[in-house]
């Protein structure tokens, strides 16, 4: 017993011996991560902090908090972003109801129906993931131009409902295909066709993965730059990246400290919907990207 004993001790002390040297080297992947954390917290930090500043705050305690706060710079810039806000929600809302729509039939036609030539289409449709989007920029505006759709809502909502179900497609083909088909023979026993197969059990099962791509689509339309600037010239459509830069290159060119506070304070009004979007849907996102990438 006592040499059993002993082997048992032993055992335990080497088990506790591994521990320690496998716990001892993660401290220092544990301290970057935190370091990496701290350093892109830094910018929000610094839009938080001038965003309640006034001019003179602002040139002698810029990285500090200071008192009393200035609440009215947030009025001052909603009443500068509100028309872009809500001209970039309009754009994402209607573009991502375009791009579900594609999205889920696609997706389905060529995870659960079968017919000629069905996998070379379908990597036909993904080679255009490799193509980088500026080779077709220039083509895109002429196109856009002859069709009269600049400076319109259409010419930001169409791009987006044409390039974004390429990843829709790739995303829930994968995830429709791991749905088990007895669900759908005993679904078809009943008398349902393909949009109530669609309807009534591939969308109600792939909430995580609709949520996913819905997040997905609607921060790229929010964080839109490049296109909205070349394609949209009159205010009152522009979307809230490109109307943010112009303000901010304006105030730089002029120095006017009297504006930084609502400036940086329209930053962070346009940063809560998005923050708003994770949070209701941060859950379901993530259990999208985790079964996409198992079922991938």
């Amino acid at each position: 017993m006592s040499a059993l004993s002993n082997r048992r001790s032993d055992t335990g002390l080497i088990r506790s011996k591994r521990r320690a040297s496998w716990r001892g080297p993660q401290i220092g992947p544990h301290l970057t991560i935190v370091l990496l954390l701290l350093l892109s917290m830094l910018p929000v930090y610094l839009m938080l902090v001038v965003s309640f500043k006034n001019p003179l705050q602002y040139q002698h305690e810029r990285w500090f908090v200071s008192f009393p706060l200035r609440l009215g710079n947030y009025g001052a810039a909603w009443s500068i972003v509100s028309g872009y806000v809500w001209n970039t929600l309009w754009v994402a809302i209607v573009g991502f109801a375009g791009v579900l729509i594609l999205s889920v039939i696609g997706g389905y036609v060529f995870a659960r129906m079968r017919f000629p030539f069905r996998e070379p289409l379908y990597f036909m449709i993904l080679a255009l993931l490799t193509v980088p989007w500026v080779i077709s920029f220039i083509p895109s505006y002429m196109l856009y131009n002859s069709f009269g759709l600049l400076n319109t809502p259409w010419s930001l909502i169409i791009p987006n409902i044409a390039n974004g179900p390429v990843m829709g497609i790739f995303m829930l083909r994968s995830f429709f295909a791991g749905i088990p088909e007895e669900i759908y023979d005993s679904a078809r026993i009943d008398g349902a066709s393909h949009w109530g197969l669609i309807w009534r059990i591939t969308m109600p099962l792939s909430l995580p993965i609709l949520a996913t791509l819905g997040v997905l689509n609607f921060v790229s339309t929010w964080n839109s730059f490049l296109w909205p600037l070349v394609a949209i010239s009159k205010e009152e459509y522009q979307q809230i990246s490109v109307g943010l830069f112009l303000l901010s290159k304006e105030i730089s060119i002029s120095g006017d400290y009297s504006v930084w506070g609502p400036l940086f304070a329209g930053y962070t009004i346009a940063s809560l919907p998005l923050v708003i979007l994770f949070f209701m849907f941060g859950k379901l996102y993530v259990e999208g990207l985790i079964e996409s990438g198992l079922k991938v």
